[in-house]
């Protein structure tokens, strides 16, 4: 077991207090402190007035049952590389396991608790032993934090992170709209399961635009996007608009088959799906097309290849990695060389698409990729914009991305 954290290694005044208030005989201060935290939810975040812009996040944990560590993986802050950094230390004489981290302002992430054995073959003091945090052991998310029953479980918002206020409304409030899902087989044999939302309109001649999200079962199922865009149309942030999901396989090679920059699928998407989803609908014509990692990717190239039909992508954290003949993601990605998705912004025709990418601040290289790209795009007079928000590649972060982009576009033009 790791060693229990004294006094001098406290990073937060409140854990501080409490220790003190432990050792001095207190014995309902640990009480106190879990009804607290139940009551204000966690993590815990206080601010320094050393270190303005930023805000020291606890997150706790409380045992309930032995275990020899606790490991919280949260998204790009402390994972990959800097797994080190979720390493939890239990507060001497406690059942509380903690960690803190100093975080900028404007940052969210998910987060997830992993307690664990000391024979556990995923995890030991240092972290995950392979370097991956995929399958882990006794997944939990933070009961006490306040959005752990929501689609994106246990989250780290601090001030100044992009509004989820849609996408957080409670499960029971019902879309205003209709809801199908359905199979639609292509000319090539191909089966596709698709999802749609068509809002309600008072209007029946209202002309609708449309939204194309990939990862549809995603979008659909896990984080309720129909109900999130009917909220956001009820407020007037976005105008009335339907929504197609296309569902991306169940497993990694079926995922990179579809989404990875195939031109197949993607002239399928634009000749033969978006025709026939919207054949009973007053479409306006304007059609907005999302994806987020290979899904961001496949935007983009959709705007290289199809602007008359996708004459709008919001692209999140794009797979700048990908490249025609891979299997998975390269292991030592560089960035001294050109991307073959900048290599395809350089020879695409000159159109009038608008191009609208984001990313995380914590994602690595792909970061450089994309001001690379956007700077390319921008010389050869395209409409785009790049965003780097406080962040990682995390559903939570291209789910506000989403709802900003659509809200930032000029519609009805």
């Amino acid at each position: 077991m790791r060693d229990a954290a004294t006094q001098q290694d406290i990073e937060s005044p409140r854990l501080r207090r409490l220790l003190e208030d432990v050792r001095t005989g207190d014995s309902e201060a640990l009480n106190r402190f879990w009804r607290e935290a139940a009551e204000h939810g966690t993590p815990l975040i206080e601010t320094d007035q050393n270190t303005p812009g930023e805000s020291l996040v606890t997150i706790v944990w409380r045992q309930d049952r032995p275990v020899a560590g606790v490991y919280a993986l949260a998204n790009r802050v402390t994972d990959k590389h800097l797994a080190h950094r979720g390493m939890m230390r239990r507060l001497d004489g406690t059942d509380l396991w903690h960690v803190s981290l100093r975080l900028p302002h404007g940052l969210r992430c998910s987060y997830r608790v992993h307690p664990f054995d000391a024979d556990d073959p995923h995890l030991d003091e240092n972290g995950p032993r392979a370097g991956s945090s995929r399958g882990l052991p006794d997944d939990r998310s933070d009961p006490l934090n306040r959005h752990a029953g929501g689609p994106f479980g246990s989250l780290l918002e601090l001030a100044g992170a992009p509004s989820l206020t849609e996408w957080l409304t409670p499960p029971s409030t019902p879309a205003d709209g209709v809801t199908d899902t359905f199979d639609l087989t292509a000319t090539d044999g191909t089966r596709y399961r698709l999802h749609r939302f068509v809002p309600h309109v008072r209007d029946p001649a209202t002309e609708l635009d449309v939204l194309i999200v990939c990862d549809g079962d995603q979008w659909f199922g896990r984080y309720g996007i129909a109900r999130a865009v009917s909220t956001a149309m009820a407020s007037g942030r976005i105008p009335p608009l339907a929504v197609i999901g296309v569902e991306a396989g169940v497993d990694v090679p079926a995922r990179i088959r579809q989404l990875g920059a195939n031109r197949r699928f993607v002239d399928t998407l634009a000749d033969e799906i978006l025709p026939a989803v919207t054949a009973d609908l007053p479409h306006s014509g304007r059609t907005v097309l999302s994806g987020q990692s290979l899904g961001g990717l496949t935007s983009l190239v959709a705007a290289l290849w199809r602007p008359d039909t996708f004459g709008t992508v919001l692209a999140h954290s794009a797979s700048t990695w990908w490249r025609p003949g891979m299997t998975g993601r390269p292991m030592t990605p560089t960035s001294d060389t050109d991307t073959w998705l900048h290599e395809q912004a350089t020879t695409a025709p000159l159109s009038d698409v608008t191009i609208r990418m984001d990313v995380g601040s914590n994602e690595g290289i792909t970061v450089d990729h994309l001001r690379k790209l956007h700077a390319l795009l921008t010389s050869r007079g395209f409409d785009t914009t790049l965003d780097i928000y406080e962040g990682g590649h995390d559903f939570c972060c291209w789910a506000a991305a989403l709802m900003e982009g659509l809200g930032a576009l000029t519609w009805g033009e």
